[in-house]
């Protein structure tokens, strides 16, 4: 996603209600197109895109093992863009998962292939 495309969804101020607005729509599917761009340049793919009210997360594997993507409420989270949380996961249902950690938006794709092949490398070590 481009730093253009980032500033406008940075400054743009989501509708809000019972449902998700048509912004807040046109938003998600953006960033799952940039996700799936992102994931597939770095060797991954997406496993499960869930979509919720003003907020989605995402599961990714390697063909192995498997991260989890979150992106919070939209409405009042002013680093969309800054502090996307990642860790890993035991299985593809794992929602508790491995540690909390976070990196900006155009880096999640990297950071998740990082995060899989150092826990692949641990698998190794203690022969999981």
């Amino acid at each position: 996603m481009t730093e253009a495309t980032m500033k406008k969804w940075q400054a743009h101020i989501f509708s809000s209600g019972s449902y998700a607005g048509d912004d807040y729509v046109t938003f998600q599917k953006s960033m799952r197109v940039d996700l799936i761009k992102q994931l597939k340049s770095a060797g991954l793919e997406l496993k499960q895109f869930n979509k919720n009210h003003y907020c989605f997360s995402a599961v990714v594997t390697d063909g192995v093992r498997f991260a989890y993507i979150s992106i919070g409420d939209v409405r009042y989270n002013s680093r969309i863009f800054s502090e996307v949380l990642y860790r890993t996961m035991a299985h593809e249902k794992d929602w508790r998962g491995g540690n909390n950690r976070y990196c900006r938006w155009n880096e999640v794709g990297a950071a998740c292939k990082e995060l899989l092949e150092r826990e692949a490398l641990r698998e190794e070590r203690v022969g999981a």
